[in-house]
């Protein structure tokens, strides 16, 4: 009798252990959220952009993408002003890099070239930023881009 009873107490111990475990499962795990998108406007020029707002996304940003389509970028927001800096790791194709304070271009690091996975070259702002632009090798210079330019982002 206590041979039945000491099997069911397992068995119960054992069902409740899975349900606590699967219930854990259910509850915690979240699909991967599709990265944020905007449009950025340069000059009556629009840029469709993804946007990389974590430290995560922005250590990521745009490396090991095979393209970028041609009106299209990543835009790096960042919570305060400070000097930025921006290598091209692990990249396979060359990018602008457009460095943006408080609303307005105060640098462009034209045609950046890709590099691997330990690059040598970091492209500063030169001065503080709370955003940057990448978009497309030449892109800049193609549209008129300039020091001063307003850039304006709104949300899709």
């Amino acid at each position: 009798m206590d041979y039945l009873k000491n099997k069911k107490i397992i068995l119960l111990a054992v069902v409740l252990l899975l349900i606590f475990l699967i219930s854990i499962f259910f509850f915690t795990a979240r699909p991967a959220a599709a990265p944020l998108q905007a449009i950025v406007e340069i000059n009556s020029r629009i840029i469709d952009v993804e946007i990389a707002s974590t430290p995560r996304e922005s250590y990521r940003g745009l490396s090991g993408r095979e393209a970028l389509c041609p009106d299209c970028g990543m835009l790096f927001v960042f919570p305060d002003k400070k000097e930025r800096g921006f290598v091209m790791r692990e990249m396979n194709f060359p990018l602008d890099i457009i460095f943006i304070a408080d609303g307005q271009i105060i640098k462009i690091a034209e045609n950046c070239p890709p590099a691997g996975k330990n690059p040598d070259e970091v492209y500063r702002s030169g001065a503080p930023a709370d955003q940057v632009l990448e978009v497309n090798g030449g892109y800049a210079d193609k549209y008129y881009f300039k020091v001063g330019d307003e850039v304006r982002v709104k949300e899709k």
